[in-house]
């Protein structure tokens, strides 16, 4: 199996300011298996990075290239370990868009997964300063959703300014664990009066008692989980405390792990969300084919960065297009790949 590693820069059209700190870049790396492609975007919050994905990807290199059967997937997943899910995510979407590109089919039809309703995704609005915030929110107020980063001084403020710059837009917030017990008794009802729809992980990940305390309290707000879930173990571990969970595909090591979490979140009755990290329209289009499983998706990736490396995966405002060509239905921007490569290649 031909094997190459791209290791790229991601160019944010503005800067991504969140509660646990603020980038106008990414680095992320790309992975091509023959003509298959897979992304891995370093979950900074579980300890990765760009290099450690590298690492990770050459020391399983052997392992992964000298698979001859393309319908193996989970047989080869299960030969990596789970120090890096998204370099194993990099992997398995690569394996995917491989056996799709292969059988002549997309991948959602390889999941069996077509005429599935798919939800509208939300696009992302991050901290900001009041009047860069009104501005920001007026460029997306036609979009249907907005995902509204909090966990700052000014939460409520910031709700505020976005409800009356996009009157007739959806919102849900993500707190990204940076309120309190005290903080969330305080902005929930007047968040709900505002029209927010749900709450992203508004505590720190080890936080269980606040969770509990959080549902018993029945503010009429889904909480979802976020940062914790990376498996369907997490998901069977949170299921008590929450309403729903948003997964990931960077953090459950790509559709395999995912489609696990799915079955068991399902079983648990929780609501679910599919969504992504900065990621270009390689990962994102892998996780758009499970979309039809999903009652919310966050899935604009590729709307956040100026240099999307691949082409293929369309948005009409809210409504994600994907591609009719096989596996992920992607092809690579190779003017684009070459301008983002990082020198450490």
């Amino acid at each position: 199996m031909e094997w190459a590693l791209y290791p790229v820069e991601l160019r944010l059209r503005n800067t991504f300011r969140i509660a646990h700190g603020a980038s106008t870049t990414r680095h992320n790396v790309l992975l091509n298996l023959d003509d298959g492609w897979g992304e891995a975007a370093a979950v900074a919050y579980h300890g990765e990075t760009a290099a450690k994905i590298q690492a990770w990807l050459e020391r399983y290199r052997a392992t992964i290239t000298s698979s001859y059967d393309p319908a193996a997937i989970s047989w080869l997943l299960g030969k990596l370990d789970f120090e890096s899910r998204a370099a194993r995510a990099a992997v398995d979407l690569a394996l995917h868009d491989r056996l799709g590109q292969q059988l002549g089919v997309p991948l959602r039809h390889l999941l069996g997964l077509n005429g599935l309703e798919l939800p509208q995704t939300s696009v992302t609005l991050p901290i900001e300063e009041a009047e860069a915030l009104r501005q920001q929110a007026l460029a997306v107020a036609h979009y249907p959703i907005l995902k509204v980063k909090l966990g700052g001084p000014a939460d409520l403020a910031s709700v505020a300014i976005i409800r009356e710059a996009a009157p007739n837009s959806r919102i849900r917030v993500d707190a990204n664990a940076g309120w309190s017990r005290e903080t969330a008794a305080e902005l929930i009802p007047a968040l709900a009066e505002l029209g927010v729809e749900l709450i992203e992980q508004p505590f720190a990940v080890d936080d269980f008692a606040g969770y509990a305390q959080l549902k018993a309290a029945k503010y009429g707000v889904p909480i979802f989980a976020d940062e914790p879930i990376k498996s369907a173990a997490d998901v069977a571990r949170w299921a008590s405390l929450v309403d729903g969970v948003n997964l990931k595909l960077m953090k459950t090591g790509g559709i395999v792990g995912a489609q696990a979490a799915i079955a068991t979140a399902r079983a648990h009755g929780l609501q679910l969300m599919l969504g992504c990290m900065i990621e270009t329209s390689i990962g994102v289009s892998a996780a758009w084919a499970l979309a039809g499983l999903a009652d919310f998706v966050d899935l604009d990736g590729p709307l956040l960065i100026a240099n999307d490396l691949a082409t293929g995966l369309s948005f009409e405002t809210a409504s994600i297009q994907p591609a009719s060509a096989p596996g992920l239905g992607v092809q690579i921007d190779w003017p684009a790949l070459n301008a983002a490569l990082l020198e450490t290649r």
